[in-house]
């Protein structure tokens, strides 16, 4: 099995270029075949025109005159060009020179004024073309008509020479055309798959840590791997400075709440007193981590990213919710096209949607809706967008706190089970990872919150 993509096409070239020339070749040999054989044929047609012309048959004793023959080849014998004169019972009237020491085949009844070519074998087993033309000969002596076979022949000899030296000449011709073809197919794949060359070349050197992205300039069908394979690295990288940062930002959001600790139990204060201490630290601690996991966790989009279904994901998430608050009977429903789909880590996608439900049905009195639909791309040939609305009839959020909840830690209500970090959480998904828009909008009616999202 071939491993190179470059000797592969050259393989199948020379083999659809050999089939081609190959099939030309036995067309034209066959063509040239019948050229030649047609052109014996004019050959013998135009001497038995002479021998009609030079005849004589009223005079039996003697039927032609071979002085007058024009044709020398028939006065010399082995020459390889014959002719005879048959009467009606297959007798020889007369014969050329030529054909001294050897004798043809009478080629038998024929229909007058029909030329007949056919190959024959003469008494020396010489192949033979002949052509014979029966003519009814109207004599003086008042007989009436009578029937006269003459066969004029040519030896095999010149015709299979000719063949042969248009073979040679046409199979040298075509191996020299063949080679030159495959040279310049070989010309054409080098050039042809340059870029695919260019491409293992800026792989290598982005392996080798010299480069961060595929920066040369590809052909039409080649831009789109280029466009996802930097889209690839681009989310490798986004998720590594992503873990950088969370571990950097949990090893700095742990100092506050150990220092406590570690004062509350130098200070040496009774059980009691300690363990109310220490509540809202490890609370924080425990606040901390999981929203910096979350963080670190967080997929984010890929141009190569399988498409998640949303209906089914909703339907999920609702179904969860109306289990953790049925004592408290709020009416939660969901809506999203069937053709929706979510160009991401279905993590993430269950993280935006299930915070924001979770979160309004904490401050709902009655009704959450969620409802999701399709946006139109930002460019042509882009993937639709999703937006992300769900609503709760809840009090509502007091004048200028509504960029506060979206803040980590930001809790308007310490009565409400939570660390307040469900909101931050869809907003760093949302904004960083999807380049979105997550926004609140609140009244005494209720609370809104959309998220916006685009796909590359």
């Amino acid at each position: 099995m071939l491993s190179s993509l470059h000797a592969r096409l050259l393989v199948v070239a020379g083999v659809v270029l050999a089939s081609f020339l190959g099939t030309a070749a036995l067309v034209l040999d066959h063509g040239f075949r019948d050229s030649a054989r047609d052109a014996v044929q004019e050959r013998l047609k135009g001497q038995i025109f002479v021998l009609l012309g030079l005849a004589d048959l009223d005079t039996p004793a003697r039927v032609l005159n071979d002085a007058l023959l024009p044709d020398t080849s028939l006065a010399t014998p082995e020459s390889g060009h014959y002719a005879q004169i048959h009467d009606a019972d297959g007798r020889v009237l007369w014969r050329s020179r030529s054909m001294l020491g050897l004798a043809i085949q009478w080629p038998g009844e024929r229909a007058a004024g029909n030329f007949v070519f056919e190959e024959a074998i003469s008494s020396t087993e010489e192949p033979l073309f002949c052509l014979s033309y029966l003519v009814q000969w109207e004599t003086r002596d008042k007989a009436g008509a009578r029937p006269y076979t003459f066969q004029s022949c040519e030896g095999r000899g010149a015709f299979d020479a000719q063949v042969l030296r248009f073979q040679h000449r046409m199979w040298l011709w075509f191996g020299g055309l063949a080679a030159f073809l495959l040279l310049i197919q070989l010309v054409i794949l080098r050039w042809g798959l340059g870029p695919l060359r260019q491409i293992a070349s800026e792989l290598s050197a982005i392996e080798a840590g010299d480069k961060q992205t595929l920066s040369g300039r590809y052909p039409r069908e080649l831009q789109a791997v280029a466009g996802n394979l930097n889209a690839l690295l681009a989310a490798r990288d986004t998720h590594l400075q992503r873990y950088r940062n969370a571990l950097g930002d949990l090893a700095h959001s742990l100092k506050t709440p150990l220092a406590v600790i570690r004062s509350t139990l130098e200070r040496g204060a009774g059980a009691g007193n300690i363990a109310e201490a220490l509540r809202e630290p490890v609370d924080q601690l425990d606040a901390t981590i999981k929203y910096q996991l979350q963080r670190a966790a967080t997929a984010g989009r890929s141009a190569l990213s399988r498409p998640v279904p949303v209906a089914p994901v909703l339907d999920r998430l609702v179904a969860s919710l109306r289990k953790v608050y049925h004592s408290r009977e709020i009416e939660i429903s969901g809506t999203a096209p069937g053709d929706a789909m979510f160009y991401g880590d279905q993590g993430d996608l269950m993280e935006i949607v299930g915070n924001l439900a979770d979160n309004a049905c904490k401050w709902a009195r009655h009704e959450v809706r969620v409802e999701i639909s399709t946006t139109p791309p930002e460019l042509p040939g882009k993937r639709p967008g999703l937006r992300i609305r769900v609503h709760d009839d809840g009090p509502g959020l007091p004048a200028g706190k509504v960029l506060e909840v979206m803040q980590r830690g930001a809790r308007l209500d310490q009565s409400v089970e939570g660390h307040g970090i469900g909101l931050a959480t869809v907003r760093e998904i949302v904004e960083g990872a999807y380049s979105g828009r997550l926004s609140l909008s609140s009244d005494e009616a209720g609370t809104v919150a959309e998220a916006n999202i685009t796909f590359a």
